[in-house]
């Protein structure tokens, strides 16, 4: 195939826009083929072997300070899909750290504080980012950025973190708050308190940036929001198209003209110091679906990522925790490693053999179509360690796949 001439041997599973969409251009720290930086773990999962997930994705709370419009934990459209959701979930703090504790005990290297909730209004958030932090654990942040200017957080922050992610969501003020019903001016702070983190974090490979999501309500603000990142000295601003059933998928569907064309403009404000981070834009729904999408049978990508969510489960995805299907077992109660090699992991995946009975999208459909191919042989593993190595000498955040 032409294609497979013209793309790294590695890379034919980067995600890709139509002809007439705009090129798909991912920052370095949300690149889909960072598996390819742990040699050793994709060997012995290429010869069958059992490996434990490196990367955790937890959200520790599910309250939240904001009620974002297309969220879709608050949505009528999703409550038969995140059917576990509840405000009210909460991991305490004690049994937070002593998670974070068993998960670097047995072979966790990276914490994603995320999830259903905002994770930096848990009252021992700074607690459990230290204990994480002392155990040896990475620790990145999907935030609201509502708290980081605190100077309490900014100090933990910048103390423990290896990234944080401040979601954006529109290019002014009036916007965003409309959006997000926010009542702390947090808007306001986006334009000081990514330099300020960056200037004050310890970690070498600290990266600070911004996420937008494109709706037929901000759309327009594409430019100006691309503007403030790059002026609030972040490192990357990422876009990415509403794609859960919240607003419903065809949001921004008759005017993706239009947002091409503004995506095309601000990604000429990329340079060395700065990305513009462009999606993948014709990404299907993920619920309420029947075609499959991707060249794969079963979820390899939750061998080596797996989410824990407010409600103390296993699951074996963040795309899919707090959905009932897919819960494995209470990490709280039992054990992290109980839950994930006593037996519940095991259980699930001989009830659930195929993910095309569950989830017909997929998020992480790149990682798991590169793992699926080397699975069958179809891609040469030593060839794609080979090209990975000379494209990528240096993985950024390679803990994070």
């Amino acid at each position: 195939m032409d294609q497979e001439k013209a793309t790294p041997i590695y890379d034919i599973a980067r995600p890709s826009n139509p002809d007439d969409m705009p090129k798909v251009s991912l920052d370095q720290a949300h690149a889909p083929n960072k598996v390819l930086a742990h040699d050793d773990l994709l060997r012995r999962f290429a010869r069958g072997e059992e490996i434990r997930p490196i990367h955790m994705r937890i959200g520790i709370m599910g309250a939240c300070n904001m009620r974002c419009n297309f969220c879709n934990f608050h949505s009528p459209n999703e409550k038969s899909f995140y059917d576990l959701f509840s405000f009210k979930d909460s991991i305490a703090t004690d049994a937070a750290i002593r998670l974070m504790g068993e998960f670097a005990a047995t072979d966790g290297r990276a914490v994603t504080f995320c999830g259903s909730g905002e994770c930096t209004i848990h009252p021992g958030y700074q607690d459990i980012a230290r204990a994480g932090h002392a155990a040896g654990l990475r620790l990145g942040l999907i935030t609201n950025g509502s708290r980081l200017s605190k100077p309490d957080m900014a100090a933990c922050i910048a103390e423990t973190h290896t990234w944080v992610r401040i979601g954006m969501n529109a290019g002014t003020k009036a916007t965003f708050e409309e959006i997000t019903r926010d009542h702390d001016d947090t808007f306001d702070t986006f334009l000081t308190t990514p330099r300020a983190l960056r200037e004050a974090a310890v970690d070498p490979e600290f990266r600070i940036g911004f996420n937008f999501v494109i709706t037929q309500q901000n759309y327009q603000e594409i430019r100006q929001a691309a503007r403030i990142a790059h002026d609030s000295g972040a490192h990357y601003v990422r876009f990415e198209p509403e794609f859960y059933s919240a607003m419903g998928h065809e949001t921004i569907e008759s005017v993706m003209a239009e947002v091409s064309e503004a995506l095309q403009e601000v990604a000429q404000l990329s340079n060395e110091e700065f990305e513009v981070s462009v999606p993948k834009l014709d990404r299907g729904p993920m619920d309420q679906v029947e075609a499959v999408e991707g060249d794969f049978e079963h979820c390899h990508y939750s061998r080596f990522v797996t989410a824990v969510g407010a409600d103390g489960n296993l699951y074996p995805c963040p795309q899919v925790h707090l959905n009932s299907r897919y819960q494995i077992g209470n990490v709280l109660q039992d054990g992290y490693l109980t839950v994930l090699e006593g037996g519940k992991r095991a259980a699930w995946e001989a009830e659930n053999p195929q993910r095309t009975d569950l989830c017909k999208s997929c998020f992480y459909r790149p990682q798991n179509e590169l793992l699926e191919w080397l699975k069958r042989g179809q891609v040469q593993l030593d060839e794609a360690l080979d090209a990975y190595r000379v494209e990528i000498p240096a993985t950024l955040h390679a803990d994070f796949v």
